[in-house]
């Protein structure tokens, strides 16, 4: 499983290279933060370091929800992740909703994810637009029909919300 999580991650890097993950200097925090559409790399930048990977390896996927998952039709399922770096509530769940997505195989190129700054603003993604208050927030997709949103922090739980917006509709 780890070779095949390795061999998927490398795919992913290598199909999302379009993003530039970008960073700037936030006027409001005097820190650089991610900004712009990003893609999994990102989550390598030292500025990174400190969140990303320590609960992307602590965190225990549940496992009875995880086979209900990886049991849906994902090949019409898009996901939209807008985030923080500076955001404590990402850095809680946007490793955890990585480590989800790659347990499942889900289709990495239909996973866009945008960092904001703090104003909530962002070259690549129009968050006033999309009603976007707090993040991070996955908004799922069917075809081009929004099916969901996870806001902030999940319900009950990552893998139950993702299951019931995928499954429900």
């Amino acid at each position: 499983m780890k070779k095949l999580s390795l061999l998927i991650l490398l795919s992913i890097l290598t199909i999302s290279l379009q993003a530039q993950n970008k960073t700037i200097e936030d006027s409001r925090i005097e820190k650089q933060i991610l900004y712009g559409q990003v893609n999994l790399e990102a989550f390598q930048m030292d500025l990174c370091k400190d969140w990303y990977a320590p609960e992307y390896k602590s965190y225990q996927i549940k496992e009875e929800k995880l086979k209900q998952l990886t049991d849906q039709k994902l090949s019409n399922i898009s996901i939209n992740l807008i985030f923080g770096s500076w955001c404590h509530d990402s850095h809680r769940e946007v490793p955890r909703f990585i480590k989800i997505l790659e347990e499942i195989n889900f289709p990495f190129p239909q996973l866009k994810m945008h960092a904001l700054d703090t104003y909530k603003k962002s070259p690549s993604y129009d968050a006033k637009a999309n009603q976007v208050e707090f993040v991070p927030i996955m908004i799922i997709y069917r075809g081009k029909t929004e099916i969901g949103r996870i806001i902030e922090s999940p319900e009950l739980t990552l893998e139950e919300d993702l299951f019931n917006i995928i499954s429900k509709n």
